[in-house]
């Protein structure tokens, strides 16, 4: 029987984690990747929210100013059949790590970035979102239209573009970027902007450009299958 693939995660927060969570639950081995001293800061969120996205992973934590760390984190790329990054590129000459190089060695990368891999801009998933125009109108004023919106839809194109990618044999550097995520959500036909109100019942309602309401559903909690790994509970199995 074939070893499960093997996904190496470096990314935090929200639409990385996503893209790792959803591997996960097609039998992907993910391995998260944090350092010692600045781990995951969605750890300082909500637990349940933590725990949804990495129930079932592995954890390890290196120190990126540690040569021996970074020549074990360096192995277990070499193992891996895809590396998951989102981090600016500074970020990742700290770990030692060159994207063009990996691949050139037989591994897959997919990135997420921001704004493309040739901006050094941070962005989130708000305020990406605003900046490609996906927003919602109420009373002619604009509304952010979900959460951090460009998170989960970024997560959600990035793992179909994994799981498309540990179907290929050749490897390759590919980039997903929360921007142009963004912007092909409002290509959708017939889409236009539409306009958000409260009824008096307390309910809201979306009318699109073709002039139809639509009720806006609340939204359902997910069940949580799990506590997440700790800090580097798994160094022991992964960077021996």
């Amino acid at each position: 029987m074939p070893e499960r693939p093997l996904v190496v995660d470096f990314t935090s927060l929200w639409a990385g984690p996503l893209c790792a969570h959803l591997l996960g639950r097609c039998d992907v081995d993910v391995v998260k990747v944090e350092s010692r001293f600045r781990p995951d800061g969605a750890r300082q969120g909500s637990a349940a929210f933590y725990d949804l996205l990495h129930a079932g992973h592995s954890a390890v934590a290196v120190s990126p100013d540690d040569e021996r760390d970074r020549e074990r984190l360096r192995a277990l790329v070499e193992r891996a059949d895809l590396v998951l990054e989102a981090s600016r590129p500074r970020a990742l000459e700290r770990w030692g790590l060159s994207a063009s190089e990996v691949v050139d060695a037989g591994t897959t990368w997919l990135s997420i970035t921001a704004r493309g891999r040739c901006s050094d801009t941070v962005g989130f998933g708000d305020d990406v979102a605003a900046d490609a125009g996906l927003l919602a109108w109420e009373s002619g004023e604009p509304r952010l239209c979900g959460d951090a919106i460009a998170d989960p839809l970024t997560g959600a194109v990035a793992a179909a573009t994994a799981g498309a990618l540990l179907a290929d044999d050749r490897a390759k550097l590919v980039e997903v970027s929360m921007l142009d995520v963004a912007r092909a959500a409002l290509l959708r036909p017939g889409c236009g902007d539409p306009e958000v109100r409260q009824l008096e019942t307390g309910t809201w309602v979306a009318t699109g450009a073709d002039g139809r309401s639509h009720p806006v559903q609340l939204p359902r909690a997910r069940h949580v299958e799990g506590a997440a790994a700790s800090v580097g509970r798994d160094n022991d199995r992964w960077l021996r």
